[in-house]
């Protein structure tokens, strides 16, 4: 019996000497250094513990910090272009949401350029970010109507940026004439009755003819979509992209406005989300 009150006196002592678990130490947040680095690196909060306003702010804080390094004002031998710097602000800006993942990213490769004093692979992340940051992105939809005078002289012009599924709606006054030779017959944007045949033409598709106002579209990937406009047309973004028109030639510098003596024509082009005016 002695001997058994023995051993739960002593596993009670020794379960009094146990020492309590530690308390794991704050994370670190904002600029911070490790022994041996050359310089600090940004820490951004935890997001997950952040409600959606304090997440907001803290995106914020975090885009400026990581600019303020960026662009040399930490002294630490971090210096990169400018423009691309300015690029992957307002790109940011746009997406704030992906502040989160480039920090991250940032922060890795800081610590690593810290530690070894060679900023090589950070500056050519810092280099491609922009690119990846838009990619499948759309930062410029058609949201405001464009008005310009049709220029004869030049091929493709004009370039209006649309995202997948924008409808653009073209249209042109049809009160103006040209013609694409001196002794070629007056037009108007719906062109002539001849089919524009063969590759040399910008649109050679059916409904294309000699001297029409003819669209182009080029994805964000260069595919080229050419279609035939007229006096009007609505156009749908398949994808991510940048409109641009001209008149259906193979040459443009024999192109003349027609004229009574004292005015020129001159025919307008506008291009507005499709629905109405913004």
């Amino acid at each position: 019996m002695l001997s058994v009150l023995l051993t739960a006196t002593l596993l009670s002592g020794f379960a009094h000497a146990k020492k309590a678990p530690k308390t794991p130490p704050p994370p670190i947040q904002g600029w911070h250094h490790e022994e041996g680095w050359k310089g600090d690196c940004y820490y951004p909060k935890d997001w997950g513990t952040l409600g959606e306003g304090d997440r907001r702010a803290a995106r914020a804080d975090t885009l400026a910090a990581m600019k303020s390094q960026w662009i040399g004002e930490r002294d630490d031998g971090v210096n990169f272009d400018s423009n691309v710097v300015d690029n992957v602000e307002g790109t940011l800006l746009g997406l704030p949401v992906k502040i989160e993942a480039v920090a991250k990213s940032n922060l890795d490769l800081c610590m690593a350029a810290m530690a070894s004093g060679d900023t090589t692979a950070w500056q050519g992340w810092m280099g491609s970010l922009n690119t990846s940051l838009n990619v499948g992105e759309c930062n410029k939809p058609l949201v405001y109507t464009t008005f310009d005078y049709l220029d004869i002289g030049v091929g493709w012009q004009r370039p209006v940026s649309m995202c997948k599924g924008d409808k653009a709606h073209i249209f042109g006054t049809l009160t103006d004439r040209y013609r694409l030779s001196d002794k070629g017959e007056w037009m108007t944007l719906d062109g002539s009755k001849e089919p524009a045949l063969g590759s040399d033409w910008p649109c050679n598709i059916e409904g294309c003819t000699v001297g029409k106002l003819v669209g182009k579209f080029t994805t964000d990937s260069g595919i080229e979509t050419v279609f035939p406009i007229g006096g009007q047309d609505t156009f749908e973004a398949p994808e991510n992209g940048v409109l641009m028109y001209t008149i259906n030639d193979t040459t443009w510098y024999d192109n003349k406005w027609y004229s009574n003596g004292r005015i020129d024509d001159h025919a307008a082009v506008t291009i507005e989300p499709a629905g109405g005016l913004q």
